[in-house]
């Protein structure tokens, strides 16, 4: 990835967790939503399970998170 801000992340498990990314690659922004695994040398590493969303729909999945949770009740 060319540039990366971390918006967020939490633990899924031992040695996993879940980082919510601002990303960019060959000029445009994603917002990337990935799980990571702890390696040997104890770095966070990214794994392919994961999804990267167009940044200008980030919106679109917020509501239909909020939706989700709406729809829970």
């Amino acid at each position: 990835m060319d540039n990366e801000t971390k918006i967020a992340e939490f633990e899924r498990g031992p040695g996993q967790r879940i980082v919510i990314r601002r990303t960019q690659f060959k000029g445009k922004e994603y917002l990337d939503i990935r799980q990571f695994f702890q390696g040997d040398d104890e770095q966070w590493l990214p794994t392919k399970k994961g999804v990267s969303i167009p940044w200008e729909l980030r919106q679109q999945l917020l509501h239909a998170l909020e939706d989700a949770e709406k729809a829970e009740s």
